[in-house]
């Protein structure tokens, strides 16, 4: 008698029936309801397992939470102590979470460059800058599936800077920029890199678009540098205006706390 072999069957799989959970996951987290969006999107993986879209938008789901934890501790309100601890780690746990849906992505889809930019965003977080890298690296090697350009090479050039390469660091960033010229977070970061170079008249042409009015680039972080470049000239006028817009962002953040240090550090008026 012949021996048969007789393999597992594959999962069934509702194609249409999980794109359109995917559809509606990535809506819901739109309007920030994260936890619908998460049980719409396990539905997706529930009808086809082999959905590596609706593992993607997973791990987003779990990034974003992870990112608004993060902003309890430091945007809304500079906490520290053993409550800032707590959430610090439920943060942690997020992102180790969106991290197994990524790779898993890039396991099963090589070629999937989003998932790949969401890996090293995850690593930056970590502040495990060779595996950012390495990540952002394979996201740009894979332009027909990822989302912007820009984003993945500013995230390259902000890994390069922390790992004091701020030669590769700029010529990232100056990409970044050429494609969207009114990229705030790539001109934050163009700016942090020329001006630890000490060029600090460049540096702050980079961010003359955003200067006076914080409602174009609502990052702190903006106006924490260009305070530190007005001080490098003697502008007291100039860095306490950018020092006041600072705080008055958001009162409460560590940033914030940091330009109101500063301010009487400097003695500014």
């Amino acid at each position: 008698m012949a021996a048969t072999a007789v393999g597992c069957p594959a999962p069934q799989r509702f194609t249409e029936s999980s794109q359109k959970r995917v559809d509606l996951g990535r809506d819901l987290l739109a309007r920030q309801e994260y936890g619908a969006a998460e049980t719409e999107l396990k539905k997706a993986l529930a009808f086809d397992p082999a959905n590596e879209e609706a593992k993607n938008w997973l791990g987003i789901v779990y990034l974003v939470r992870a990112e608004r934890v993060v902003a309890l501790v430091e945007d809304d309100d500079c906490r520290t102590g053993s409550v800032a601890g707590e959430l610090r780690r439920e943060a942690d746990d997020l992102m180790r979470l969106a991290k197994t849906y990524f790779k898993e992505v890039t396991e099963a889809v090589p070629e999937f460059g989003e998932a790949w930019q969401n890996r090293a965003v995850v690593s930056m977080y970590f502040k495990d800058w060779d595996r950012a890298i390495e990540y952002e690296q394979k996201a740009l090697a894979h332009l027909a599936r990822l989302q912007n350009e820009s984003v993945a090479r500013a995230n390259l050039g902000w890994s390069y800077y922390h790992k004091g390469d701020l030669v590769r660091a700029e010529r990232e960033l100056l990409q970044a920029m050429q494609r969207e010229p009114t990229f705030c977070l790539g001109a934050f970061r163009l700016a942090q890199v020329l001006f630890d170079q000490g060029e600090y008249d460049d540096a702050l042409a980079r961010l003359e678009l955003f200067a006076d009015d914080p409602r174009i680039c609502p990052l702190q972080e903006v106006q924490y540098l260009i305070a530190q470049i007005h001080l490098r000239a003697r502008q007291a006028e100039a860095a306490s205006a950018a020092f006041s817009r600072c705080v008055e962002m958001a009162p409460k953040s560590c940033v914030a706390l940091k330009c109101q240090v500063a301010t009487k550090a400097k003695g500014v008026p």
